[in-house]
């Protein structure tokens, strides 16, 4: 009886002390994530104008295609200043060009135009932003129209856009903040947090720079972007976290 007693009060101790150890690591764990602070974007760091031409890669390491980003300044019909965010992806046989207009303080997205097109046809998605829902008209390649309407929180911005407007952030190390994401070809709206986890000094075609590691996380997927910490800040590598395609950086234009 004695021993069992003496084995129950070893085990007691053992019990203990693996809790202690249990809330140390979970305390430790919890610093070592900071916490998002409240979402606010510094003025557009870019120009009218601007381009980026990456190189892209597929999860082998294959050369797949090419990936342009450019932003032209305008107008609204009510003269508010907007940006216009291009996106177009030419890979293996394959291009997609996605047109934003998102307003020039906050960048909320107004409307886009997705066209996505091969040797079997052309398929596009038709996007308006209506306060807490968005409307859409899809056009299969068999020239099939559905319309379509998901209601989505008023401070959306458009998936497309992140890699972009990630730069009008105030990175720095151990920053954190959170957004809502929607991408209209896929009626998919994510809550992403997005986090400085890093810097690096990079090489990519278009040369060596100086970058701040970003993460974009889903809580399904994460995606990796290096940004350059001089201004304008421009995205030198991005790695997908859906289809892990990699982009580089070949050339880069400030402004017109």
């Amino acid at each position: 009886m004695e021993a069992f007693t003496t084995t129950l009060q070893v085990a007691r101790r053992w019990l203990a002390y693996l809790i202690v150890v249990s809330a140390f690591i979970s305390l430790f764990a919890g610093c070592s994530r900071p916490a998002p602070v409240a979402l606010i974007f510094n003025p557009a760091p870019w120009q009218d104008g601007e381009t980026h031409t990456f190189r892209v890669t597929d999860v082998d390491g294959n050369r797949a295609g090419v990936a342009t980003y450019a932003i032209t300044a305008g107008a609204t019909a009510d003269d508010e200043a907007m940006w216009s965010l291009l996106r177009m992806i030419q890979t293996q046989g394959d291009t997609e060009m996605t047109t934003t207009k998102v307003s020039a303080a906050g960048f909320r997205p107004a409307s886009s135009y997705l066209e996505r097109s091969n040797a079997a046809g052309t398929e596009t998605v038709d996007a308006q932003y209506n306060g807490p829902a968005v409307d859409m008209v899809l056009t299969t390649r068999a020239a099939i129209q559905t319309n379509q309407r998901i209601e989505t929180p008023s401070d959306v911005r458009e998936t497309a856009t992140l890699p972009m407007i990630v730069r009008a952030l105030p990175l720095a190390d151990g920053y954190a903040t959170q957004l809502n994401a929607f991408l209209p070809v896929a009626g998919l709206l994510d809550r992403v947090t997005v986090s400085v986890v890093g810097d690096e000094e990079v090489t990519v075609p278009a040369g060596a720079y100086d970058a701040w590691i970003v993460t974009l996380d889903t809580g399904d997927a994460t995606s990796r972007l290096w940004i350059a910490k001089a201004a304008p800040y421009p995205l030198v590598k991005y790695i997908d976290g859906r289809n892990r395609a990699t982009f580089e950086l070949e050339s880069y234009v400030a402004s017109q």
